[in-house]
């Protein structure tokens, strides 16, 4: 038999150790993957289930869709929470007891594409259709001139529900909401690319939730194994991550910006409340609210981020009780 050449040989080497490598790094790859909880190896949640049910955890089916709320009965006002983009329901948990303590029968849900409600794969997830359909469960649930509590995404529906179903709406708090443009942050702006369900559904785990926490919160500190797990238990039901896309390639639409010049419309007596260190919808935005919706009140919360009723949750509770009976705000900077 012919001896080979000897350069072959030596090429021929090397092509076996770079497939020997290549396949190492292919399985250690995947190994990290697996490791760290990413998309191709997380359990996904089937419909309807609830992780650490509560007696107030409740379902109702509109329209083919079930939705998850909760409802803490009580003999006062009717207060709806209302939460913002990749949240639910568990953003209001602190905040609650100190609203049901003073007798405020308290409703919290979690919209279509979120938390523990269905999240169909062949819906519409923009702004406004959401606000039609949180609009058509009040309807089911007999909700009228309800305190309208909304943070982010949950702010900006409040104010396309006063300006479209003035009769849901009577006070309105705003807690760092959505409304006008401003630099998407980069996990809303990643939507925006080819193939970014996919892309998002292979790489997602608690990693990113993790990532994504300690942006909207000042206080490094606060997230915790526990904060990160509801956030990741809810995100990794049946089709999250792809509702979660198809909302955010779905902002600045041309029908939110017709609704956007129609804020100053809004009379409605609100709070507007803001963490002065927001890293998603900056405090600017908040000065804009207070300048163009004219019977309003700022409140900024300092060392504070996105979500001020997870991170401040006494403060955000008391300012927004004395809100609601019209008593003087203590205890933080006012912007009349």
């Amino acid at each position: 038999m012919p001896r080979q050449d000897p350069q072959q040989e030596i090429i021929m080497s090397k092509t076996k150790s770079f497939i020997v490598i290549s396949g190492h790094c292919l399985i250690a790859f995947f190994l990290v993957i697996a490791v760290s909880g990413c998309g191709f190896f997380i359990k996904t949640i089937p419909k309807g289930e609830i992780q650490g049910r509560t007696p107030e955890d409740k379902y109702i089916m509109i329209d083919n869709v079930n939705y998850h709320y909760r409802e803490y009965p009580g003999t006062g006002r009717d207060i709806f929470l209302l939460h913002g983009f990749a949240s639910s329901t568990y953003t209001w948990e602190k905040i609650i007891p100190y609203l049901t303590g003073q007798g405020y029968h308290v409703w919290a849900l979690d919209m279509k594409g979120f938390g523990w409600s269905d999240k169909p794969e062949d819906a519409k997830y923009d702004a406004v259709t959401l606000m039609q359909e949180v609009n058509r469960w009040m309807d089911v649930i007999g909700l009228k001139d309800v305190v309208f509590v909304g943070n982010s995404l949950g702010g900006a529906i409040a104010l396309l529900m006063a300006l479209e179903y003035p009769d849901k709406t009577g006070q309105i708090v705003l807690i760092d909401s959505a409304g006008y443009p401003i630099k998407k942050p980069f996990i809303i702006r990643m939507a925006k690319i080819p193939f970014a369900g996919e892309i998002t559904r292979l790489f997602f785990g608690r990693y990113v939730v993790e990532s994504t926490l300690k942006e909207v919160l000042f206080n490094d500190d606060m997230v915790t194994e526990e904060k990160i797990d509801a956030y990741f238990r809810r995100m990794s039901t049946e089709n999250a991550v792809y509702a979660q896309t198809a909302l955010a390639r779905s902002f600045d639409s041309d029908a939110l910006r017709y609704f956007i010049g129609r804020i100053p419309g809004i009379k409605n007596r609100t709070l507007i409340i803001w963490g002065e260190n927001d890293e998603w919808i900056p405090l600017e935005s908040g000065y804009k609210f207070r300048k163009d919706l004219s019977n309003s009140t700022l409140v900024i919360f300092p060392e504070c981020g996105h979500i001020p009723q997870e991170e401040k949750p006494e403060s955000t509770a008391k300012t927004i009780i004395d809100f609601i009976e019209n008593r003087p705000i203590k205890d933080a900077v006012i912007i009349k």
